[in-house]
């Protein structure tokens, strides 16, 4: 979902540019996520979504004139007529053999403007994304992997359990609303703040301080509201003494903040 990244391993930054894509399906993956999948012969040319990949979507309002043909530089040139809203979504799925990608959306009414296009959505609707960005590259030398946090950070998680090396240990904790947002993540520890408000709990940071964790040193992928990611953090830090280099979240949101 939406990042405010930290620095951490990444691959090389591929090319930037715009893509103007049309939706083709739209399904809801639990009550509270929709999967919006786009597809276009321009995705040939988008590089392989690995673990948190993302791209900002561009989201202008409703009958905005675009210049043709939309690219970068031509939507850069229009910030003085009218500047898109832009949010940070993970790439949730990329088929290169059928130029599809899926990106999910966590679905809060219209509190945020991505959640409320989303909600809104239709297939034949376009879709305007600007990147890649560079995405996390797991730390081949861990001994082990622990991945955490909320609903927001199930696309770039399920991206990242697929990339792990098979080979290796890996422990996720997700914290959902309630069951009905578990998804079928074979390794994930889902927690369920079952009517707790989100951000305003202690649900995730509890159930990793009760775990019994593997020896050895792991590399930890955190990602969601940035108070629960200080907690675990600071509970992985100094209660469990693991190294600051391999423990290293993200701030998809804040609470308080206007979000997706």
């Amino acid at each position: 979902m939406s990042t405010q990244p930290e620095a951490r391993r990444r691959s090389r930054r591929q090319e930037t540019r715009l893509w103007r894509v049309p939706v083709t399906r739209v399904e809801r993956v639990t009550p509270q996520m929709a999967r919006v999948t786009v597809q276009h012969e321009s995705l040939a040319s988008l590089a392989g979504a690995r673990t948190d990949q993302n791209v900002m979507l561009y989201l202008y309002p409703e009958g905005t004139q675009l210049p043709e043909p939309l690219t970068l530089e031509s939507a850069r040139g229009l910030w003085a007529q009218v500047r898109p809203l832009t949010r940070t979504y993970t790439i949730r799925r990329h088929d290169p053999a059928t130029n599809e990608v899926d990106f999910d959306f966590v679905l809060h009414g219209d509190a945020g403007p991505a959640s409320a296009w989303a909600s809104r959505v239709q297939p034949g609707d376009e879709v305007i994304f600007v990147g890649p960005s560079p995405a996390y590259q797991p730390d081949p030398t861990a001994d082990w992997y622990l991945l955490a946090g909320d609903e927001t950070a199930i696309p770039a998680i399920a991206a990242i359990l697929a990339a792990l090396p098979q080979d290796k240990q890996v422990l996720a904790f997700v914290e959902v609303a309630n069951a009905a947002e578990a998804q079928p993540l074979d390794g994930v520890t889902w927690l369920y703040r079952d009517g707790a408000p989100a951000g305003q709990n202690t649900v995730l940071v509890e159930a990793i301080r009760a775990a019994t964790l593997p020896e050895g040193l792991p590399e930890v992928w955190m990602a969601g509201e940035r108070s629960a990611m200080l907690a675990v953090r600071s509970h992985l830090l100094d209660d469990r003494g693991y190294p600051r280099q391999r423990v290293r979240p993200t701030t998809y949101w804040r609470l308080g903040e206007s979000g997706n």
